[in-house]
């Protein structure tokens, strides 16, 4: 094959049911009743997850910074959708931290576009994971008019324009995807300066020009961090994702994780129910997350500047036929 792809399946690892109660969608009684294993974030094998995706930024050479498309490489600066490549000199590596120099939310991506029978190359994470980045930035830096901060992902059913994303009963090209939100520094000038975005967005309809897509968004979307976060430091900002399966009672969820611990920032769908309609409602909301393959970003806006120390993703170590 041309690309690498990891493609793993999740087996049961549920948040406790306290936790689930505080969701934005309302799970199936049984999965909250079976809900008792926490995943512990700050040691993953711990919950039956192994790394596979790892990115300590000794040096550029993970970055296919010339875009030239080539696979092999882990970080990839040809943006999907037509957009322009980012230059050499907006990245730089010093004592084992990643700079980014603003060109916005997409500087680099796990995945680019290529001309492929796939549509891309690269590494996409399918089957759920837990992802998580070390991220340093300043927040007086930040114009939301020109971008921000972000660590975020979206499906490359989406993103590889192969008609992947199509939603099942509905007409061609009508669409749905998901894009999940890792971290953004987009919610301090009117949410408190101490918290960050955290969004879901299940994208769905025919795309027009005037009109865009449709989408549903998970209202709980601020993340809360302690009182005084001094952002300039190194956090830890992590996101588990969980596919709907058979094992864990169709019931699928993501929850968000800062520098370690879990936040008021989680959702959950029950899955298996048919292809539904539109909009995405219910406890069908973001169910489009259990079959995506997500292509991770990072990037921040014009005149800005983000630190990485690493990127890290954790999959299931055991496997479940979806």
């Amino acid at each position: 094959m041309s690309y690498i792809i990891r493609h793993v399946t999740s087996s049961v690892f549920l948040i406790g049911a306290a936790l689930l109660l505080s969701i934005a969608s309302s799970p199936s009684s049984s999965a909250q009743a079976g809900a008792s294993t926490l995943f512990n974030a700050n040691s993953p094998s711990s919950s039956g997850y192994k790394m596979t995706f790892d990115d300590e930024f000794d040096s550029l050479a993970s970055i296919d910074v010339n875009g030239t498309g080539k696979p092999g490489y882990k970080w990839y600066t040809t943006q999907f959708f037509g957009g322009k490549t980012t230059p050499p000199s907006c990245l730089s590596v010093h004592g084992g931290v990643l700079t980014i120099n603003g060109y916005g939310n997409g500087a680099i991506e796990t995945a680019a576009p290529s001309s492929n029978s796939d549509g891309y190359v690269g590494t996409v994470f399918g089957g759920g994971a837990y992802f998580e980045a070390s991220i340093a930035f300043d927040p007086k830096l930040v114009d939301t008019k020109v971008g921000w901060p972000s660590f975020w992902s979206m499906a490359i059913e989406h993103m590889a324009l192969k008609g992947k994303d199509q939603w099942d009963g509905q007409m061609k090209g009508y669409a749905r995807f998901i894009e999940v939100d890792f971290f953004e520094d987009d919610t301090s000038a009117w949410a408190g300066v101490d918290t960050y975005g955290g969004a879901v967005h299940d994208t769905y309809g025919q795309w027009t020009k005037e009109k865009g897509y449709s989408m549903v968004s998970n209202p709980n979307f601020v993340v809360r961090v302690p009182k005084g976060t001094d952002f300039t430091k190194f956090h830890r900002y992590g996101c588990l994702v969980v596919p709907a399966l058979q094992s864990n009672g169709w019931c699928g969820f993501i929850q968000y994780y800062f520098d370690g611990l879990p936040t008021s920032d989680l959702m959950s769908w029950t899955g298996n129910q048919g292809a539904g309609t539109p909009p995405p409602s219910g406890d069908q909301k973001f169910e489009s997350a259990d079959k995506a393959h997500l292509n991770v970003l990072l990037g921040c806006g014009t005149g800005q500047k983000m630190r990485v120390d690493y990127v890290h993703v954790w999959q299931p170590a055991q496997t479940e036929k979806q």
